[in-house]
């Protein structure tokens, strides 16, 4: 059986702490910070990246497919539309949805939908792409208007690259292993920023191509004071700090939050997000306030983060 070793942040001490399917954190982990609510149970499927807007509420499944809902807030979610997005594809994990800041067009009702297809095989011949798409003004399909790719060809990334976008300082944030997920040796979380392109920075094939020497900042969370191996899932940004879920949801691989200072580069702490959510947790979204949703296998969340 292998064991996770993760460090974690409290009270201004890092300590070592063993995960297995026997032994949990030997230090407290964030209890008291948050709370989290079932708000509802979705069909059966494979659920990925999820982001809102407003009152929409875009969740992405395995392979591309959309569903749009509006959520009141507290209990009622409304289905509007469910749709293949114009990437849809087998090699399209779709496991990071990220909402933009940029419109196709003014009169759209959402901004730009960053896709993450973070798939260990390539689409059209490149790994790790970024899908720009616009949901269409009837909110029943999508057109793909950019595509982004890191140029990686110093492998600072393995398995497997995701991104989301800081929409209060316009960035475009990548985020990933070193090497795999479950590696205990070796492997590092590696941050890595850019300027968020905008749509008419694509070549005439709607491309756009990040090398290395474009990023304003490049660095890994170990040398940083933080590191874990667990099971990475989605990504979400929100007044500087970048909110990581990760695990299964099991005895082995619980499903903890991993919350970090984009500003100071340093952990703010890990919450525990086995209380009030149940099956494997998939992404984050800002809601409102101190509100968050939180998308699983097992459905939607919803997270009041004290902090």
């Amino acid at each position: 059986m292998k064991t996770a070793r993760i460090a974690l942040f409290a009270a201004g001490i890092f300590t070592a702490a063993t995960l297995s399917a026997q032994s949990f954190v030997s230090i407290p982990l964030s209890k008291d910070t948050f709370e989290n609510t079932h708000i509802t149970k979705f069909e059966k499927a494979n659920y990925q990246g999820m982001d809102c807007y407003k009152k929409y509420v875009v969740s992405l499944q395995h392979t591309g497919i959309a569903t749009i809902w509006k959520y009141d807030g507290k209990e009622k979610l409304e289905k509007i539309s469910s749709f293949e997005l114009a990437t849809h594809d087998p090699v399209n994990h779709s496991n990071v949805a990220s909402f933009g800041v940029e419109k196709f067009d003014r009169k759209d009702p959402l901004p730009l939908l960053y896709v993450s297809q973070c798939h260990k095989k390539p689409y059209n011949g490149l790994k790790d792409v970024l899908f720009v798409e616009r949901i269409n003004p009837d909110m029943k399909g999508s057109t793909l208007v950019q595509t982004i790719y890191f140029e990686d060809p110093n492998n600072l990334f393995g398995y497997a690259l995701q991104w989301v976008v800081d929409k209060k300082n316009k960035m475009l944030y990548g985020y990933g292993n070193t090497t795999k997920d479950k590696d205990l040796e070796g492997n590092r979380h590696r941050v890595i920023k850019f300027a968020l392109p905008k749509l008419s920075d694509s070549d005439a094939n709607g491309m756009v191509v990040l090398k290395e020497s474009d990023a304003l900042e490049n660095y890994v969370l170990e040398d940083n004071g933080l590191s874990f191996a667990t099971i990475g899932q989605g990504l979400c940004i929100w007044k500087d700090r970048l909110m990581m879920p990760t695990g299964l949801g099991t005895e082995q691989y619980p499903s903890y939050l991993f919350v970090w200072d984009l500003k100071n580069k340093r952990p703010v702490e890990v919450l525990d997000m086995s209380i009030g959510t149940t099956g494997e947790l998939e992404d984050l979204a800002h809601f409102k306030g101190k509100k968050y949703l939180v998308q699983g296998q097992d459905g939607l969340f919803l997270m009041k983060y004290k902090k």
